[in-house]
């Protein structure tokens, strides 16, 4: 019985990226310094404040009222104003990550990126405009039409900012190599959760809450995925699964919780959610004291 518990805890850590790599020397005295002299009320600050931003930027799109889709696309223009501006901040987004990953070997100035996010946003719009035109609107499937064209726009500034580089750095090569590989697992996203929220729309109440525990299976692969495509990254690791894979799969584990009229169903996506929580906060907790009882021995 205690063999088949500690191999269940084995497969368990292995899947958990809080417990995979390690952290640079600078990273663990940077912790055990924040520990003993962090105020617990700048802790709470930040926590609160922190996500201020990020819902500030998703408001913005609610402040654009839409009216009814019956009424055609010249009743909604504002429905184009909001995409151009979800594209933009998702253009903003995608080129600053990238250039965040090879910042040691390529530079892209601010500037130029802010310009080339409005270009690739309004041809992207256009497109979009162009497509409802000649299909209808609302288009069916919008995100999944739109997204590839959205993301050849996108790489095409990169590479025109980047070409002269790439030709004569071979490390740069590898690194961007290794951006598109966690730009891949950011584009399996769309095309995972949206199909999946579709299905689960249209199940009934029973199979739900059996299709409802996909959720934190799907959330635990693509959490393994990324933490997989950017361990080249180090320290940054932790950070770049949790804004790419977890509020991804929180997000939608919301979306899911809205659409379902059934309490149960709702009563278990919170369970699930609180307990993997918790065992990742464990996890996390093994991982600081492993690391801070390291620094200390050495």
């Amino acid at each position: 019985m205690g063999r088949k518990r500690s191999s269940l805890i084995g497969m368990w850590e292995a899947t958990q990226v809080e417990l995979q790599g390690t952290y640079s020397t600078g990273r663990v005295i940077d912790l055990a310094k924040y520990i003993r002299s962090a105020n617990s009320v700048r802790v709470v600050a930040v926590i609160i404040g922190t996500p201020v931003p990020c819902l500030l930027v998703t408001l913005i799109i609610d402040f654009m009222p839409l009216f009814d889709p019956s009424k055609g696309i010249e009743a909604n223009k504002l429905f184009l104003v909001r995409e151009f501006y979800g594209f933009t901040v998702m253009t903003l987004l995608a080129i600053h990550q990238f250039r965040t990953g090879v910042r040691t070997v390529l530079s892209y100035p601010t500037k130029r990126v802010i310009r080339d996010a409005l270009i690739v946003a309004a041809l992207t719009v256009g497109g979009l405009y162009g497509a409802i035109l000649w299909i209808g609107f609302p288009l069916p499937f919008t995100t999944l039409l739109v997204v590839p064209v959205w993301l050849t726009l996108t790489v095409i500034p990169m590479g025109i900012q980047w070409a002269k580089d790439l030709l004569e750095n071979p490390k740069a090569v590898a690194m961007l190599i290794d951006m598109v590989k966690l730009w891949l697992c950011d584009f399996l996203l769309v095309f995972i959760y949206p199909p999946y929220f579709y299905v689960f729309t249209t199940l009934t109440h029973t199979a739900q809450m059996a299709f409802a525990l996909l959720l934190p299976l799907i959330k635990l692969f693509m959490r393994n995925l990324f933490a997989r495509a950017v361990a080249h990254l180090g320290d940054e690791t932790p950070g770049l699964v949790i804004f790419n894979a977890d509020v991804f799969g929180s997000l939608f584990i919301a979306y899911c919780m809205q659409s379902s009229p059934s309490i149960w169903t709702t009563m278990e996506l919170m369970v699930v959610a609180v307990c993997l929580m918790g065992l990742s906060l464990r996890d996390i907790e093994h991982a600081r004291k492993g690391s801070t009882s390291g620094n200390g021995s050495s």
